[in-house]
């Protein structure tokens, strides 16, 4: 009856349910193990094993894009640092150089990390040698590029000749400015003991290199046997040349260190440069500049006016020449025709640059206590003085000044060794030429007190840091992970994968900042920009190289790099040997730098499959 045929067709149902359920519940399985190798796996990244050509691609540019915003962070959030005054210091000379690194050691470090830790840690290399190789060339090139100005008898043109016209002068004549060999940059010799520092710092290389030539026998493709033996034998070399990793970027650190009190000055023009950036963009006001100055004792003496004593004190004469340095650009921009002077709108005009609100009447009493020969004009020093006073004393009790004209001290002697004066802010040999715009106050920060925006500098600082950092500690790993495979699939050493993406990925923002500083055209920023690169090169050398070394000793590795190892040191060599033996680099000097980073890819090539290195 109809109960019999209803029966068995519940029964089919109930079966072809089941079988869909076992079916959706083996694609959840699926969708598991392609997410994370397993279905009990909690990882969010797809495995690379599983994933296809075009998702393999996203991937890439996914990573790649996550890990160049965290390099990007950990350098805005320790730049940011570099504006609060007991900080900038040690983040300046210190912490900038080691976290310019990190994004590099962590793809050194987890390439070793993992269980196929021998083939993987060639994506490791690849980016230790493309970081390193494309800093000395790329961004090399764009600061030659962007900075050069004509060479006059070999000499670069950045201060224009006296007899020069100066509504016409330019110091890249537009007849001659793509002149290969009649254009090109200059830098000091603070350059050139940087390009010995860095080939001195690639004493590791040499001595895990030695190592590996003693005992590799370079058979091709190597087996597993052969690598343990090799591995063994290369341990002790691998633990001495991590300790001379150590001992030298200690040694970088203490002297990064030492530029803090240096005569050159590099770790105050870039604190300076930063916050009179914040200031200019509404971040940061004068008083909040001066917040290091403001705590100490030093306000109850300008409060007398008693300059020269607070001066007596050294690290006092360092707040006030770090803070001419600041000041300096404010007052070069109304200083139009360098003769030193500025006017009453000029002043009134500068303190909305810095940020401070100020009746006119108050303004007109400053300027007034300030002009101590009633001029209509100030100077330089006598401005430094009268802003100084203000960020020391925001209630403006300068009633006094005027009659005790205790502002002896010149602030500009502390200025570039107290050879530069303000005029030189209006030539050609400073950074700020071009105007900017005037913005009104942000009101998040126009009613703070200088405290309190100090308080949130520090908070949105380490925030961008610390978020940078767990990008770079998150991502890493499956970088590495996908960047292998991406070798595998296209049948060629993850070595040269590495070598192209993880550079593009972690040192991006080097490009930018050599754009920027080269753009300057100064001799300070040409020498600023290729200084951050020749550090960076050493920073590689140490601080990401013996976390390679502690791999190899620890996780008992053999190296199998040899010619990786000796396109880096030559290529090393050659710009360390190119800027020692030169002043100058002109723009086919560039070019050829720039060769060095294709060529780098096909020495290696050829070094491995002619030669019959690995």
């Amino acid at each position: 009856g109809p109960s019999d045929v209803q029966g068995p067709r519940r029964d089919g149902a109930s079966d072809t349910g089941a079988r869909e359920m076992e079916h959706v519940i083996a694609m959840v399985a699926e969708a598991q193990v392609a997410a994370g190798g397993d279905s009990e796996s909690l990882t969010p990244f797809p495995d690379p094993g599983l994933c296809t050509m075009p998702q393999i691609t996203f991937l890439t540019c996914m990573y790649c894009y996550v890990l160049f915003q965290a390099a990007n962070l950990l350098s805005d959030g320790s730049e940011l640092l570099l504006l609060v005054p007991q900080f900038a210091p040690i983040v300046g000379s210190v912490v900038l150089p080691v976290l310019g690194a990190v994004p590099d050691g962590m793809m050194v470090l987890f390439s070793g990390l993992g269980p196929d830790a021998q083939n993987q840690v060639s994506v490791g290399v690849g980016a230790l040698a493309g970081s390193t190789i494309m800093l000395l060339t790329l961004p090399w090139f764009l600061a030659v590029l962007f900075g050069r100005v004509t060479l006059k008898e070999g000499t670069p043109t950045y201060k224009r000749p006296t007899s020069a016209n100066a509504q016409t002068w330019e110091k890249l004549d537009p007849k001659s400015k793509w002149s290969l060999l009649g254009t090109g940059v200059g830098y000091d010799e603070t350059i050139k003991t940087a390009a010995k520092m860095m080939m001195g710092s690639t004493v590791g290389y040499f001595i895990i290199l030695g190592s590996a030539f003693s005992v590799d026998t370079f058979e091709k493709p190597p087996r597993v046997s052969e690598q343990r033996v090799e591995a063994g034998a290369e341990a002790p070399f691998a633990l001495v040349g991590l300790f001379v990793c150590m001992v030298e970027f200690a040694y970088y650190l203490k002297v990064c260190w030492g530029h803090t009190d240096g005569e050159d000055g590099r770790v105050d023009d870039r604190i300076a440069e930063k916050t009179v950036q914040a200031m200019r963009d509404g971040k940061l006001t004068l008083r909040g500049a001066m917040a290091k100055f403001r705590m100490r004792n030093w306000t109850s003496l300008c409060k007398d006016g008693d300059l020269d004593q607070v001066l007596l004190n050294k690290e006092s004469m360092d707040e006030v020449r770090r803070m001419c340095k600041v000041l300096a650009p404010f007052f070069g921009h109304y200083d139009m025709n360098g003769d030193n002077q500025i006017d009453f709108e000029e002043f009134r005009m500068i303190f909305k640059d810095v940020n401070e609100n100020m009746s006119r009447d108050a303004q007109a009493q400053m300027f007034k206590a300030a002009d101590t020969d009633d001029s209509g004009y100030i100077s330089f020093e006598e401005f430094v003085a009268c802003f100084m006073s203000f960020a020391l004393d925001p209630g403006n009790e300068l009633k006094g000044m005027a009659e005790k004209r205790r502002f002896k001290s010149n602030p500009a002697k502390y200025l570039d060794n107290g050879e530069a004066n303000a005029s030189d802010v209006g030539e050609g040999d400073d950074d700020d030429e071009e105007g900017h715009e005037e913005e009104d106050m942000p009101e998040d920060l126009a009613n703070l007190d200088p405290e309190e925006q100090q308080r949130r500098i520090k908070n949105r600082a380490f925030s961008k840091m610390a978020m940078g950092l767990f990008l770079v500690l998150i991502f890493s790993d499956p970088t590495v992970d996908l960047l292998s495979e991406i070798g595998k699939r296209l049948q060629i050493s993850p070595f040269y994968i590495s070598f192209v993406l993880a550079p593009l990925a972690s040192n991006a923002s080097e490009l930018v900042a050599a754009y920027n500083y080269a753009s300057k055209r100064t001799a300070k920023a040409m020498t600023t920009s290729l200084s951050t690169l020749t550090g960076a090169a050493i920073m590689n050398n140490t601080f990401c190289l013996g976390i390679f070394l502690a791999l190899v000793y620890f996780k008992k590795l053999a190296w199998e790099f040899s010619a990786e190892t000796i396109v880096i040191i030559l290529i090393e060599m050659i710009i360390g040997l190119s800027v020692i033996f030169r002043n100058t680099h002109t723009l086919a000097h560039g070019i050829a730098l720039l060769s060095l980073y294709p060529l780098a890819l096909l020495l290696v090539y050829v070094i491995e499959n002619y030669l019959g290195l690995d």
